[in-house]
């Protein structure tokens, strides 16, 4: 007797191969997604993270500021008293609390621009709208939270008023008649004029 050799088709062979080559690739796959997954929780944490070491170093220089003691100048011109231990003013020293007053020209950096930005708004602005008006880039997160971070202590500082759609405007006091020389021409409706 003679054996029949039976040899595989070549397509057979080919399918053989596709199918071994999905399975492989469905098995990388699902360990890339739960690897992208384990980043995004990662990336989370850090966002968190971040933020609340902002806040903590927040609440840390208002607690401090309280208690900061403040000059008043000949003429009129209000400057705080800074020990040795105080931010320096590379970094934006905290705003003042505002009062009857004080305008922007005490506010320093950045808190100055943001203030300038919600006064000459039209409106209440957000967050991404503030970071544009400012001049920085609104796609970067980051830079938004920066920006908006500022507006919060602007607000804590009374100096701005949050709407609870997040939305920022100028206290009415802080844009009053002689308070702020960017409140001229920018009045709000019912801002006081006395």
């Amino acid at each position: 007797m003679i054996e029949e050799v039976v040899m595989p088709s070549v397509l057979g062979l080919m399918e053989l191969r596709e199918a071994r080559a999905s399975q492989e690739l469905e098995s990388w796959t699902e360990v890339l997604e739960q690897a992208q997954a384990e980043v995004d929780a990662a990336r989370e944490r850090v966002e968190r993270a971040r933020v609340g070491r902002e806040e903590l170093v927040s609440v840390l220089a208002e607690e401090s500021a309280v208690t900061t003691p403040v000059c008043v100048q000949p003429g009129g011109e209000v400057t705080a008293v800074v020990g040795s231990g105080a931010a320096g003013v590379g970094r934006g020293e905290r705003p003042a609390v505002w009062r009857s007053g004080l305008g922007e020209e005490v506010l320093n950096g950045v808190y100055r621009e943001v203030f300038t930005a919600v006064v000459a708004a039209s409106g209440p602005v957000n967050g991404v709208e503030l970071t544009r008006a400012v001049g920085r880039e609104a796609e970067i997160k980051n830079e938004v939270e920066k920006i908006r971070h500022r507006a919060y202590v602007l607000e804590k500082r009374g100096w701005l008023m949050r709407a609870e759609d997040g939305r920022f405007t100028p206290t009415l006091g802080a844009v009053a008649r002689d308070a702020s020389p960017a409140s001229v021409g920018h009045r709000r409706p019912g801002a006081s004029t006395a």
